[in-house]
Order: C-alpha cells, then structure tokens, then sequence
C-alpha cells in the first residue's frame, strides 16, 4: 500500500514504513512525522505488512520467512513509486521483517539518499528492545547474534529469532549501518546507544518527538485517580506498576490501565493473585474517549523497563496537565526534570515506585504545579515548529555535503 501526491515541490521526501502486527506508537510516530513534514516538504507513504508471518500455515510461513531475506513484491512496487515520483529522499523508518534490508540495497541501486530514522535498537537487537525474556540484554548489539537463536528472544520462537539474527547479521557484515545518508534519534540516550553499534556519531542527528494539542488541559484533579496508558507487553513494565500499586491501594484511589496487548492476560491474573484493590483494564481506548479518564486522573504513570528512546505518553500527559512518574531509563530523563514536571524513580524498585505515587497523591498543590510545568515545557520545547527546524537544517546539511543524487 503506498499513499502520496505530486506537489510542485524542490524536495520531495517518501517516508517507508513495514507494519507490525498490532497499531502501536511508532505507527502513530509515523503519521505525525509525515503530517508535519507536508507543510514544507512534498511527502508520500509507502507501507507495507505481511500476512505470511502470521499466519499458521507452514507454507506461508516459509514464504514469509523469505521475503524477510528479500521481499521482491515490496521492492517492485517501491521501485515503481520511485520511478513514478522522483523522490529526493527515502526517510526509513522500519523495513523488518516483512519488507527486508534489500530495501537498502534498492536505494543504491537508485542513487537516493537514505534518511533512517530511528524508534528502537533493531540494528543491535532482533526484538528492538535490548530486553530477553523480560531482562536487559544487549548480547547482539555488536554483531553476533547468536545469542537470540540460543534464548528465542523474539515471539519465543528459536525459528524466527534466529532468521531474524540471520539477516540482522548478514545486513551488518552487507554494510547497512554505513547504508543511510544520515540517521535520526530521538534522545541522546538512542544516539549513545548506536553509537555503540557502530555508527559513525557525526551521522546522527538527535531530534526528540513533539506532540501539538489545541485544547487547555483539564481541571486538575486533586483527589483524583492514576493512569497508565500504553501497549500492555512485557518492555512496558505494567506488571512493576501493579506490584507498587500495593503500596498505595490503602489510599483508595484507582488506578485504570488504557491498553491492550498479549499481557493483559497475566496481569489480570496478577491483579487477582494480588487481591489488588481498584484496578481497572479499559482495553484499547481512542484518544478521544480517553478524556473522561484523563480528566478525573491525578497523573500518568510511565514504568517502562527497556530503554524507552522518548517516551510519547510522557507529553499525553503534560498536554492534559498532569505529572507524570516514570523509571529513570533510557531517553525518559532527558524529558523529565526531576522535582519540577514529575518524578523519577529506580527501575524493579516497587518500593519506591510507591512512595512517589504517595508523595503526589499527599501533595496535590506540588503535582499540580508539576502539570503545569509539564504542559509549559511542552509548548515551549516538544513543539511541531521546533521540530521541523531540526529536520529542516538536517536536509539542508545533508544537501551542503552533496548527499543529494542528481
């Protein structure tokens, strides 16, 4: 599927993104991205999924499993809409599994200059998390990945985990870390970490997310209840909110969790296990209809466990006005001033995960007073035109240096 249009436009940018199997805030990331870059730049979509991978015929899987190697059907059409639409560059933001790396090769095969963009640690990790099984784990990251066809890291499977750690590692030894032209992250934290990788630092430019809102953000709920919102799976770290939830249910707030996702199961079993008191899974909530909830939260609980590169939910929040707790790891601190727009706290400490809620739920002028703080930072830091600079002075540098095919 591939979407566009042929303004008269000097740069014209074409934005490649693989589906994964279930929506999520990197897809969402994508529409922002290409819905702020249309407003000075000529922009088109190319998406694309594969059924095969999940399906449960063994025939489909095996073709699914090759056009991972190279997807022939995914490269034709994005050759065609190349040739159809001229475009000056290709912004990548995911080609695994279902599109492959030969997208890579297509480019210069093409001449057009690569602009990757960056929303996890798929170049050192075949699952994007540096998480196994729950665990911090960066074994792969310089090359080697053995260690995820040993541990089945990615959808438990030894099978996919190591195709996945085949190509991933065929891909590095091909050259697709000196591949792109120039590559975006979204903290420095991710920057640090590709760095790591391989990839020259002068090459990556760091330009955080941003998030516009119209409207003013709700009353402050002074007595009001906790919220999460966000993919229930394992990096998200529900299951660490649940067991600190314990520490505070005596408060008698509730805490609701907005989301779905495979771990919803376990952690109702754990609410239950737990005799926890005043919790409430939504399921899948739009935006819009999240806004009763919102609106009678106290503030928005963030307890991932990977190395979250932004964290989108963290400006959701500011942009309601509320404060926000979140464990101190990966590009979250670069977000959060400690104190002054909400709280930071060790990862897997429960403990001290509820002495924040406590803190915030017995101090509502301070955590008000942190939304507030938030909301301003947000209008003021993570907005769309600061945004658009960055990415503006990006292509313009990449131009300077003649990365720019005739």
């Amino acid at each position: 599927m591939y979407l566009g249009n042929k303004k008269e436009n000097p740069t014209r940018i074409l934005q490649i993104f693989s589906r994964y199997r279930n929506y999520g805030g990197e897809e969402r990331s994508v529409s922002l991205i290409g819905d702020a870059l249309q407003e000075r730049y000529d922009v088109g979509l190319f998406l694309h999924s594969s059924k095969e991978l999940d399906s449960k015929a063994s025939l489909d899987r095996a073709i699914g499993a090759l056009k991972a190697i190279r997807n022939w059907e995914a490269l034709r059409d994005l050759k065609q809409r190349h040739l159809d639409y001229a475009y000056d560059y290709w912004l990548i933001h995911n080609v695994f599994p279902a599109m492959s790396p030969a997208v890579y090769t297509l480019a210069e095969e093409l001449r057009i200059p690569v602009i990757q963009y960056l929303h996890n640690y798929r170049m050192g990790c075949v699952n994007g998390l540096f998480l196994n099984h729950g665990e911090p784990c960066q074994r792969c990251m310089h090359g080697n990945f053995m260690p995820a066809f040993q541990t089945f890291c990615w959808h438990e499977s030894r099978l996919m985990s190591g195709m996945m750690g085949g190509i991933m590692a065929a891909s590095r030894k091909g050259g697709i870390l000196d591949s792109p032209t120039a590559w975006v992250a979204i903290s420095e934290a991710q920057k640090r970490e590709h760095v790591l990788m391989g990839i020259a630092e002068e090459k990556i430019a760091v330009i955080p997310h941003f998030l516009e809102f119209s409207q003013n953000p709700p009353s402050y709920a002074r007595e009001g209840d906790v919220l999460y919102v966000g993919r229930l799976s394992t990096e998200k770290g529900v299951d660490r909110l649940l067991k600190a939830w314990e520490g505070v249910q005596d408060l008698g707030r509730h805490l609701w969790i907005v989301g779905d996702g495979p771990e919803r199961g376990a952690l109702e079993a754990m609410v239950r296990a737990m005799a926890l008191r005043n919790v409430h899974f939504t399921g899948f909530l739009s935006h819009e209809d999240q806004s009763a909830i919102w609106a009678k939260s106290a503030f928005s609980v963030v307890p991932s466990i990977w190395k979250e590169p932004f964290g989108m939910v963290v400006l959701e929040a500011w942009a309601k006005g509320r404060p926000v707790i979140a464990h101190r790891i990966g590009g979250i601190p670069e977000i959060i001033t400690e104190g002054k727009e909400g709280l930071l706290v060790k990862p897997d400490d429960s403990l001290a995960m509820a002495q924040a809620m406590r803190r915030l739920m017995d101090h509502p002028e301070e955590a008000e007073a942190m939304g507030r703080a938030g909301t301003e930072k947000l209008r003021s830091e993570f907005n769309k035109n600061m945004w658009l600079e960055k990415f503006t002075r990006l292509i313009e540098a990449s131009i300077a240096k003649g990365k720019r095919f005739a």
